[in-house]
């Protein structure tokens, strides 16, 4: 005999599972009038049963759910957070750099909070509809694949191509602008990523050893698989960077707002200066506009590659391409131009850098780009 529904007195009913008290097996019921959902208990002792919501609708039953599916998303997350610091000191003990670990975290965590990191497909449909720059598309991918080998997973990985953006090169007014904008310290920063061409991590690193104020020579220490060198600087920089009164073990406080302050600074000067293309410059566009000038003066790829601490000259001679790009038919090259007429005049100017033009007797033609 079928059982009766208590809320419509219908005897169209579906048996609807088991339900357990105790451990014993009780029959449910779903009324296929109404949709209402019972046991064969009666119906006050259903509905006064603590922490369970049986006797519902359909479309009750539906909200239910999704609000089931919800609370399990955040438990997820909540122990994904727990896990990432795990996958963190895992980096850390495979000798992953300082700056890779904080952008793979940081490129999980954001991920995290619109994806589930247990389940791959997700995380691509994050991946494919949040980001839109190719490049950054690829580093999360890499970061999502460091994370599933770390905790034992595999997906597919999705296959973005790289997308080579020109390099922008702002102009020696907006340069010195930008450069001189912000604190003390933030404008002797910005001198320094200027005429040393380190990156922003390795600058941040500089400590009180690396500077030889007597020869006027900085020691960069090596990022990005680079080369650690030592580069000149000029005398007053060294004076600024020695008028600096951080007595920590680094050159420059120890400041996680760097690159955002730099940023709201230029956002700044763009509105006071009505010119946008302030927001284009970067910490990193010091480093590009080192790269042009020096190989403006000596037309030498080795030269800048060593000041730039590449190890693939093919990353260097980019710099050669975007200089002939922006020079090459908009201005012409001006020359310094000396005579040597004795053997010792002509070896100091070959080991300064100067090129023989001609010879006329006992008078040799050198010239350099100003």
């Amino acid at each position: 005999m079928a059982a009766v529904c208590p809320e419509c007195q219908s005897s169209k009913t579906w048996n609807d599972g088991l339900r357990y008290i105790q451990n014993i097996p009780i029959q449910r019921y779903l009324c296929r009038t109404c949709g209402y959902r019972f046991s064969e208990s009666s119906k006050n002792t259903i509905q006064q049963t603590e922490g369970r919501q049986i006797c519902v609708l359909d479309k009750e039953m539906k909200n239910l759910t999704a609000e089931a599916k919800t609370k399990a998303l955040q438990e997820n997350r909540k122990n994904t957070k727990s896990q990432l610091v795990n996958f963190s000191l895992h980096l850390l003990k495979h000798g992953r750099s300082e700056a890779t670990i904080k952008t793979y975290t940081k490129l999980l965590k954001a991920v995290n909070k619109y994806a589930d990191l247990n389940d791959p497909d997700s995380v691509k449909s994050v991946i494919a509809t949040r980001y839109k720059d190719r490049n950054t598309k690829r580093l999360v991918v890499c970061a999502y694949s460091s994370y599933l080998k770390f905790v034992g997973g595999q997906w597919i990985k999705p296959d973005y191509k790289p997308e080579h953006k020109q390099v922008f090169i702002p102009t020696e007014e907006e340069l010195n602008l930008a450069i001189n904008s912000g604190t003390k310290e933030s404008v002797i920063y910005s001198k320094f990523l200027y005429e040393s061409g380190a990156r922003d991590n390795e600058a941040s690193r500089l400590e009180w050893t690396d500077l030889d104020q007597e020869r006027g020579l900085v020691t960069v220490k090596s990022s990005k698989n680079g080369d650690s060198r030592i580069v000149s600087i000029s005398e007053n920089l060294m004076d600024l960077l020695f008028s600096l009164s951080n007595p920590q073990k680094t050159v420059f406080a120890n400041s996680g707002k760097r690159t955002s302050s730099f940023h709201n600074r230029m956002k700044t000067l763009a509105l006071k200066q009505n010119n946008p293309r302030f927001i284009k410059i970067h910490l990193h566009t010091f480093r590009h506009c080192k790269a042009l000038r020096e190989y403006h003066k000596t037309r030498d790829i080795l030269h800048v590659m060593g000041i730039l601490g590449h190890r693939n000259i093919n990353t260097t001679y980019r710099y050669v391409r975007l200089y002939n790009q922006i020079y090459k038919y908009q201005q012409k090259v001006k020359f310094v131009t000396k005579i040597a007429s004795t053997k010792e005049e002509r070896c100091d100017l070959i080991n300064g850098g100067w090129d023989l033009v001609e010879k006329d007797g006992n008078d040799w033609y050198f010239r350099k780009p100003e």
